[in-house]
């Protein structure tokens, strides 16, 4: 999406930067409950990416879940930097300063992508990836991103600045961050979400905190039920 004061063109003029007001809105999205775990509106360079990925670890309980995107490099490079050891090298009794030690991905963490490629407006070819992790310990049927594309669906459709091709483009970035931040509440706690029957009917924090608190999965509700959980009414 765009912040810009005025509008540019779509190639660079003598003089001109990439620093035009273009920023990316990262989402991290917990699949299971539709749980929005962290989000940061920023640029496209590695350090929105670093940024999103601690927020996530901040909020995370438990073993460490399986993370899937497209093909940006900068989730890897992201995630690796937060889940690795360090191998210390063996010392050789020579003169000199000893070798730093090796950086190697941690054994919790489980990294996929699902690259796809396109000509023109059209998908020609989808290839899934593993990239940390052990490909025989993964389904192939995790290796998705539909859920998120879904849910940038979502926002773009509540949300008139996240509307491409339209007058009202976000014009001020803390604003658009405030927009958000109500945006997700809302999606949190009062938008219906029929795809968490099985859990809760309803909202999404009320599914996490189900399973948060290891409570049994509720029976399958019928497609279109507004019925509400207990404990959705109560809190």
């Amino acid at each position: 999406m765009d912040i810009r004061p005025e509008k540019k063109l779509p190639r660079l003029a003598a003089g001109e930067t990439a620093d035009d007001g273009t920023i990316w809105v990262w989402i991290a999205l917990a699949a299971d409950a539709r749980l929005i775990r962290a989000l940061v509106v920023g640029p496209r360079p590695h350090a929105s990416a670093a940024t999103l990925i601690t927020r996530t670890a901040s909020v995370l309980a438990g073993p460490v879940p399986l993370f899937a995107s497209d093909g940006l490099a900068q989730y890897g490079i992201a995630l690796f930097e937060r889940w690795h050891l360090e191998v210390p090298f063996p010392r050789t009794g020579r003169r000199g300063r000893p070798r730093k030690p090796a950086k190697v991905a941690d054994p919790e963490l489980r990294y996929v992508q699902l690259v796809k490629r396109r000509e023109g407006r059209r998908v020609v070819s989808v290839t899934k990836r593993v990239v940390y992790g052990h490909a025989a310990d993964i389904d192939p049927d995790q290796i998705t991103t539909s859920l998120v594309e879904r849910l940038n669906l979502t926002l773009r459709q509540d949300n008139a600045m996240l509307r491409r091709k339209t007058l009202a483009f976000a014009k001020d970035e803390d604003e658009l961050r405030a927009h958000l931040a109500l945006q997700v509440a809302y999606y949190h706690f009062v938008r219906p979400h029929l795809s968490l029957r099985v859990v809760c009917p309803v909202r999404p924090a009320c599914a996490a905190a189900r399973a948060a608190a290891g409570s049994p999965a509720r029976p399958r509700w019928p497609r279109g039920s507004r019925t509400e959980c207990g404990p959705c009414v109560s809190s």
